[in-house]
């Protein structure tokens, strides 16, 4: 039995739910149905999860239509079957969609977000609520203009079905290092 990753955000509600069950939900799924819950963490008296988890036998994976390797890595990971280190190379490797500033010329610029990039691994992950602007940066390039920040900056990936994943700007810029110096 593989557990699903413990996220940022189901620490967060853990922490809102101490001596309790938190169900992990399947983010393809657009309502909480029984086949929508991978299963459940038990959470302790402060609120940690813990190393107990519960499989739902009821758990059915909805089929997605992955645009690309890296939306497909990133549901490997969010559902434990993959390693959360192989997604530095991936993003390195990818074509990202990213919000753009539609008084700024395309690709000479990110939007920042406080300190957050965010970063759609393909178009059917683009938030529908969001101004209609975007522009495209493979990941290697989004790597060297993080590096060229003044400030430290998180990358916000985001795949269909509400798959997330936050990666440190300084992880990316080693990813593109580390890929350099093998050369």
């Amino acid at each position: 039995m593989i557990k699903p990753l413990v996220t940022g955000e189901m620490r967060e509600r853990a922490r809102r739910v101490p001596s309790n069950w938190l169900h992990v939900v399947d983010p393809a799924y657009d309502e909480v149905v029984a086949e929508a819950v991978v299963g459940r963490y038990l959470v302790d008296e402060r609120g940690e999860i813990t190393d107990e988890y519960v499989a739902n036998p009821r758990y059915r994976a909805k089929e997605l239509v992955f645009e690309n390797d890296l939306e497909s890595l990133m549901y490997l990971v969010w559902h434990g079957r993959a390693e959360k280190r192989e997604l530095v190379d991936a993003v390195l490797a990818a074509e990202l969609v990213l919000p753009a500033d539609p008084a700024k010329k395309a690709r000479e610029h990110v939007v920042l977000r406080g300190n957050v990039i965010d970063a759609f691994a393909s178009e059917r992950a683009l938030p529908p609520d969001w101004p209609p602007h975007w522009q495209r940066f493979h990941g290697v390039e989004l790597a060297v203009i993080v590096d060229a920040l003044q400030e430290p900056a998180t990358v916000l990936i985001a795949a269909q079905g509400g798959v997330r994943f936050e990666v440190p700007g300084a992880v990316l810029v080693d990813g593109l290092r580390a890929v350099i110096t093998m050369r």
